[in-house]
Formats: C-alpha cells, structure tokens, sequence
C-alpha cells in the first residue's frame, strides 16, 4: 500500500510512459558523470591545498562560496550514485559513493544511500514508530525550534547530529559502511597532519555550509516544503542547477529516478504538459531567508506533517536576488510564482504547524 503523495509520482509516471514511450530512452547512467566526478573532487582537494598558510580573506572566500559549491556538488553526485545513474551496477556506484565521500570529512555516502532509496518509496509517511521516510523532521524538533530565528539556525546547521528520526533511520554497520568511516575520517585526517588547519577547516565548513544555512542549503527545504494542496514535491528551477547537477528538477526526479542529471531536462521538455502548471521555486536564498525569519516557517513543514503553507501572496520577480534569477526559457508561461521563498496564508497565525488530518 503505497502513500498518496507517492501515488501521486506513480501516476504521472505511467502517463508519460504511455504518451511517451521514448521516454524509456532517457534511462540509465551516464559515464560521463564519472568526470564530472574526478573534476569536482579534485577541484574542492585543489583548493584545500591553495589555502595551506592562507590568510584570513582568501579562506573566508573560498569557505563561504567556492566550498558549499563544491560541497553540494559533491552531494548531488553522491544522490547519483545512489540511484545507480555513475556506472552500471550497484557495487560500481556504492564504490564511486566512498570516493566522493572523501573531501566531505565525515561519512555519509553509504548512510545515505540506503535512507534515501527508503525516502523514495515511502514518501510522506511520516509516523514517528512505523514511518520509513527518512527524511521526515520529527515534532519532537519542531517543538523545540518553534519559531525562533536562533533556534531555527542552531537546528539547521547541526540537528542532523542530534535529531535521530524514526526507527527506520538507523542503518546497518556493514562492511561499506566500515569502508566508509575508514575513509572519509582518514581521508580529512590525512589533510589535516600534512595540508594543516586551514585546508583542513575549509572542508568541514564548506561540507557544513553546503548542506546548513547557505543558500544551497535550502535545497532539502524547498523538495517537500507543503506549499499547494496536492502537490507533494517541488522543483527548483532557477539557475543554480548549472552548479547543482540539475538537482532541482526534483518532481522530475521522483517521477523517474533511474533518469540522470544529463536528461531530466529533456524529461521536463518532452512532458511539459505535466510539469508546466506545477508550483516550482525560483530561489533558494528567498526561502533560506524566509525560513529563519519568518514565523509562518516552521520544522514541520514538511509534506505528510502539515497543511500547505500556500501561495497567497508572493514577491514579484524583481525581488530575486540576480544571480538566481531563471533563464527566460526555464520560466513557465504562467505568473511569476515561487519567486522567492515567501508565502502568505493569512488565515494562519504563527505557531505549531496545522498537521494534517
């Protein structure tokens, strides 16, 4: 018995596979993400060597914006990996999973890969015992954060690191997972004792940045952020993707995950009939700064916990940051919506997050 929101992706799934068979010739890897990979894991290791008795600026610099680039990056291809879209085989892609893993400086590939794979077939249920999407904030962290801008900040960066999640979050402590430890933290520990502190912060933070607050951050926000009725998942369409591995065609993905980031775009094109009239996000940086400061925010905003939050009211286009503008091409023939991370119900007052029913 599946979810409704997962029901939701099956459907659409099925009407493209029956309106466009050749769809079917979007699947499946694509080796030429194993450059992409070699590029930006030895990219972000390069500039962990430049800064070795860097001054304070140039590693300010590099730690707030080409770090979390490279960082999320680095997570995106991870999220390939998972779905088998590096190599062909399971094996091949836990192994390219571990390799990119290394200039993170703790590991996460392998947890990942089994919770995330659960977070696609059970998405929305969200039971705090029996509920197996993994990706589901508890209301234990909800009631805690309430809307404080501190507390929302504090349980971004490092909840991960206390919130467990339910029961189904825990993962064996198999061989990949040891393989896993072993070398992400002898990885960052091998750069520490011959690079120094400099190199050495510059990746922990970067990794920090990349999936906290920053607005690359905002990325795991904004996939199943409730905001209109019926719609479970959301894409990101602005430009942002060009240095995210097209991570934000996110209903795209859930609706065929075995389709790599070198075709989703083309999925969009040839269905834009079923992807055209969907609320899609414009902004991270908007919905990062409205997340912190705004009270109609909360933890549980997340599809399966909560009402949506609805798009009532919402900034016109001139109010997103330039560089995250859309190209006129990915923007849809409709009016400006998701422009920015704000939306206004105003039926709803600040407080605990209407659960759904």
């Amino acid at each position: 018995m599946v979810t409704d929101e997962v029901a939701w992706h099956d459907e659409r799934r099925a009407r493209i596979r029956n309106r466009y068979p050749e769809v079917r010739e979007l699947y499946g890897p694509d080796s030429r993400t194993q450059l992409a990979i070699l590029g930006v894991v030895g990219g972000h290791f390069a500039v962990a060597r430049w800064l070795s008795g860097a001054s304070l600026g140039p590693w300010l610099g590099a730690t707030l914006v080409i770090g979390p680039t490279l960082a999320h990056a680095i997570g995106v291809l991870i999220h390939e990996a998972t779905h088998n879209l590096v190599a062909k085989g399971s094996t091949a892609n836990k192994a390219w999973g571990l390799f990119l893993n290394l200039p993170l400086g703790a590991p996460a590939a392998t947890e990942f890969r089994q919770q995330h794979r659960l977070h696609h077939r059970y998405l929305a249920e969200t039971d705090m015992e029996s509920g197996r999407d993994t990706q589901a904030p508890t209301w234990a962290e909800d009631a805690w954060v309430g809307t404080s801008p501190l507390r929302k900040f504090v349980s971004f960066t490092a909840g991960r690191f206390y919130w467990k999640g339910r029961p189904a979050n825990k993962v064996p402590f198999d061989g990949w997972m040891i393989a896993n430890w072993v070398t992400a933290f002898g990885a960052i520990t091998l750069v520490a004792l011959t690079w120094g502190a400099a190199p050495t912060l510059y990746l922990l933070c970067s990794s920090l940045l990349a999936f906290g607050p920053h607005t690359f951050g905002a990325r795991r926000l904004s996939e199943h952020l409730p905001v209109r009725e019926g719609q479970p998942t959301n894409s990101y369409y602005g430009p942002l993707n060009a240095v995210s591995f097209n991570v934000g065609y996110h209903v795209e993905h859930h609706d065929f995950p075995n389709v790599a980031w070198t075709r989703v775009k083309k999925l969009k094109e040839l269905a834009r009939d079923e992807y055209g009239e969907l609320f899609a996000f414009r902004s991270w940086t908007k919905l990062i700064t409205s997340y912190f400061f705004d009270a109609r925010y909360r933890v549980g905003h997340y599809i399966g916990l909560c009402a949506p939050l609805g798009e009532d009211v919402l900034l016109a286009r001139e109010a997103v940051p330039a560089s995250e503008r859309a190209p006129e091409s990915e923007v849809s023939d409709q009016p400006a919506r998701g422009e920015s991370g704000f939306f206004h119900k105003a039926a709803r007052k600040p407080g605990k997050p209407e659960r759904v029913a």
